[in-house]
């Protein structure tokens, strides 16, 4: 749909707000892990089940909501999706064991994988290919200020009060979200572009995506930039205070530095493109992401109970992968552009899908020591390298013929 300006900056504005609550459950209460331990009696892997059953949540809703918005629009399956988010989030708040917080997690899980799914459809109906682009690398800034201010406001509220004021934000966070969709939000999918729920018709587009090798190269590169990332910040969470002494007041400024790198490189990314083009901006991002894992674990082998080198390689990793999302992201899209809903539900479920096996797999190799995360972060690295080389080559091939 084409649209002016102004009604451009709403429609950035009301997708922010979707995206705002299922960003900051994941990093706000990152900081409350050592003391979650000790308050529910369980160890380092059992609190990380908190991070990997919540993307388990995402991954199951996350292909439902692409074909259900698909036929019915995208704010019935929007609000559905908030309103699960919603009572999760409160079961999490309440909640008197880890069983009960699992259950608010998973229900979270459930419910945000709406508001990641639907809130990409959105800007994809919204805007046209290029200022779909633009609208992305916006939300790539902002998002990232919204998620670096999450942990730091996390371990405020987990020293100031306790870690369940964590998840009573998270609460008035959705149901901010919640109020403002129901009010403010207007239909982005016209009624005449709906295509019916129809078993065979959805089976078959499932079947399109499924085959599409194309996407599911870039699908696996954004999955696994993504995958690194989380497991370096959720792992860290309890190494650096538990076993390094870092203060818990502290270690939120260590994701925020984390972060500030992806901002660093979302702030860049449009003067970059403009003055050297986008080969040469995906060659930097390949160069950056390499370069951050590999000062990660030299970081390692020198220093390894130094939080502050180990961290100076993540900031340099995530300045890459914002590059690198930031532009295989939307090209990704627009691999199927007749079937957004799915795409992006299938591309939300394997990013959270891949990032919940990696930080599982971290938590039962966690030993109290780097070794394992670093080992991780560079394996993630290692595999976008000829997943990209490959992807790049046949699309060249492509073109050429």
């Amino acid at each position: 749909m084409a649209m002016n300006r102004r009604t451009e900056i709403k429609y950035l504005f009301l997708i922010i707000v979707v995206f705002i609550a299922a960003c900051i459950e994941t990093d706000i209460y990152l900081p409350a892990f050592p003391d979650m331990m000790a308050w529910f009696s369980v160890s380092e892997s059992a609190i990380q089940g908190l991070l990997t059953w919540n993307f388990v949540g995402i991954c199951v809703s996350g292909p439902l909501y692409g074909p259900l918005s698909d036929a019915y629009g995208r704010k019935k399956p929007l609000m559905a999706a908030l309103g699960m988010f919603l009572i999760g989030s409160i079961v999490a708040l309440f909640s008197q064991n880890l069983d009960q917080m699992l259950l608010g997690r998973i229900l979270q899980g459930l419910g945000s994988g709406g508001c990641f799914t639907l809130g990409t459809a959105i800007i994809f109906d919204s805007f046209q290919k290029e200022r779909a682009i633009a609208a992305t690398n916006n939300l790539n800034t902002i998002v990232p200020l919204i998620m670096a201010a999450a942990p730091m406001l996390g371990g405020y509220l987990n020293n100031a009060f306790g870690f369940r004021s964590n998840f009573l934000a998270i609460v008035l966070f959705v149901l901010l979200s919640f109020v403002v969709c129901l009010f403010f939000f207007k239909e982005t999918l016209p009624v005449e572009n709906r295509v019916p729920m129809r078993i065979k018709t959805i089976l078959k587009d499932f079947k399109r995506a499924f085959t599409s090798l194309p996407f599911w190269q870039l699908t696996a590169v954004t999955s696994l930039l993504f995958a690194g990332y989380i497991t370096f910040l959720s792992g860290t969470s309890i190494l650096f205070v538990v076993e390094l002494g870092m203060s818990k007041a502290v270690f939120p400024f260590i994701q925020g530095a984390i972060l500030g790198g992806w901002v660093i490189g979302s702030l860049a990314l449009n003067r970059s493109i403009a003055k050297w083009g986008i080969p040469k901006i995906k060659r930097s991002g390949i160069f950056s992401s390499v370069g951050g894992a590999l000062i990660l674990v030299l970081a390692t082998i020198l220093t390894p109970r130094d939080p502050y080198f180990l961290t100076l390689g993540m900031v340099i990793y995530a300045f890459g992968a914002n590059w690198l999302i930031g532009l295989y992201f939307p090209e990704s899209m627009e691999i199927l552009p007749d079937i957004k809903g799915i795409t992006a539900s299938l591309l939300t479920s394997a990013r959270l899908l891949i990032a919940a096996v990696v930080v599982g797999f971290s938590g039962a190799i966690y030993n109290a020591t780097i070794y394992p995360l670093s080992a991780i972060v560079l394996g993630m690295t290692v595999l976008i390298l000829p997943t990209l080389f490959f992807y790049e080559k046949r699309k060249s091939s492509t073109v050429s013929a």
